[in-house]
């Protein structure tokens, strides 16, 4: 479902604030059947009754107030980015007036794909209605969203910024309507999880499964990528969350990790393998070709550890990988070694097309976790989805 009528939204917020359409019709500059009439386009878009009179003052319903709490985040948010963008010295609230969330939505494809063309493709739009929207953008904020460089047109650091605070601002809004509609028995809605290997391998499929058998109208989605790419698309609204590695990185104020499990690191190779009878010690180890993880990977930290810790250099033929299915070929191929999870491999340990070693230091672990944003309320469907996921892990280390 697209977004509301930001507007509409407005009034509504100011409705249910003040008690009184006459009330907030005066406060915005509207005449009472203006205001009247953004209730109704609201509360159509929904398919919901939004307010009810309660007494003397106009209430919000059951549904409306899923949207109140939602809607008054996300409104909040699309302040913070009007004025992070635009220095606006105008009241925010008379600029929603005359801005669309169409062209709001156009604005975030564009910074997330990384120009007009990208943007234009994404959405299934010609690109001169990307670009008419955009110019209509920069128009109703004065302020230039766009530069052209040597590479072409691109967005600026305002565009960036707001575009980062609608996205938030959307997927307050997408839970608002999962909810509503939920409250009407129409489960609907989704979630995004950003799946790390290691989450990839057995455990975020596993609960999606387990989930989608009693959540059938509840839509789930699994993107992998890289950390960073993953790490981007979470702060930006674009994910839900996160499954797996956690990086614990407090300078990222916006998200928040909790640990499912403990992840031991063993020594993967093919059955078969000439090392899979021997002592795994660092001359062994050394004399042997490698998959080793990516140099930004936490992966890689315990990689480098383990070769100083046996007081012997890292081995030369090495393949840098991080791609878990490439990686899995590539061992049950050749007498490459890899320091990976059990976890990972379980399918093809059972099928007795991989083994694995002990860590030749010690035990050796790292944390696997849920990342999310530190302000995200999931809906009862997300929970029960979350819930599924812990349940699974701890299955996992039981």
């Amino acid at each position: 479902m697209h977004p509301p009528n930001l507007w509409h939204l407005q009034v509504f917020l100011d409705v249910i604030e003040r008690g009184s359409v006459t009330r907030a019709a005066a406060a915005l500059g509207l005449t009472q059947p203006a205001a009247s009439q953004a209730l109704k386009g609201l509360g159509e878009h929904y398919g919901a009754d939004l307010t009810a009179r309660r007494g003397d003052r106009i209430a919000a319903t059951a549904e409306g107030e899923m949207l109140r709490s939602r809607g008054s985040v996300a409104i909040g948010l699309l302040t913070e980015g009007l004025k992070e963008a635009a220095g606006l010295k105008a009241n925010p609230e008379q600029v929603l007036r005359a801005m669309s969330a169409r062209r709001l939505e156009t604005l975030v494809s564009i910074v997330r794909h990384g120009g007009f063309s990208g943007a234009a493709r994404a959405e299934g739009y010609a690109a001169p209605t990307v670009h008419r929207a955009a110019k209509d953008l920069e128009k109703a904020l004065k302020v230039t969203l766009f530069e052209r460089t040597s590479h072409g047109v691109r967005p600026t650091k305002q565009a960036e910024l707001l575009a980062l605070k609608a996205g938030l601002a959307f997927s307050e809004l997408r839970q608002a309507a999962a909810e509503i509609a939920g409250a009407k028995g129409h489960e609907a809605g989704g979630t995004v999880i950003g799946a790390m290997p290691l989450a990839r391998a057995h455990l975020v499929p596993a609960a999606v499964a387990a989930f989608s058998a009693t959540h059938e109208d509840h839509k789930v989605s699994i993107i992998d990528g890289a950390y960073e790419d993953l790490l981007i698309a979470l702060r930006r609204g674009e994910a839900d969350l996160l499954v797996g590695a956690l990086r614990e990185n407090p300078a990222l104020k916006d998200v928040v990790e909790q640990s499912l499990f403990d992840d031991s690191l063993s020594i993967v190779m093919r059955a078969g393998h000439p090392a899979a009878e021997e002592i795994l010690d660092g001359m062994l180890l050394m004399s042997f070709p490698w998959i080793a993880p990516r140099a930004t990977s936490p992966l890689r930290v315990h990689f480098d550890a383990m070769f100083r810790a046996l007081n012997a250099p890292p081995p030369e033929d090495v393949i840098e990988c991080n791609s878990l299915s490439a990686a899995r070929v590539i061992l049950m191929n050749s007498d490459r070694l890899m320091l990976l999870s059990d976890e990972q491999i379980r399918y093809e340990k059972a099928a007795k097309m991989l083994i694995s070693r002990p860590h030749p230091v010690s035990k050796v672990v790292r944390t696997i976790g849920l990342t999310m944003r530190r302000n995200w309320r999931p809906t009862e469907a997300q929970a029960a989805l979350l819930a599924e996921i812990k349940r699974k892990a701890q299955e996992t280390v039981g």
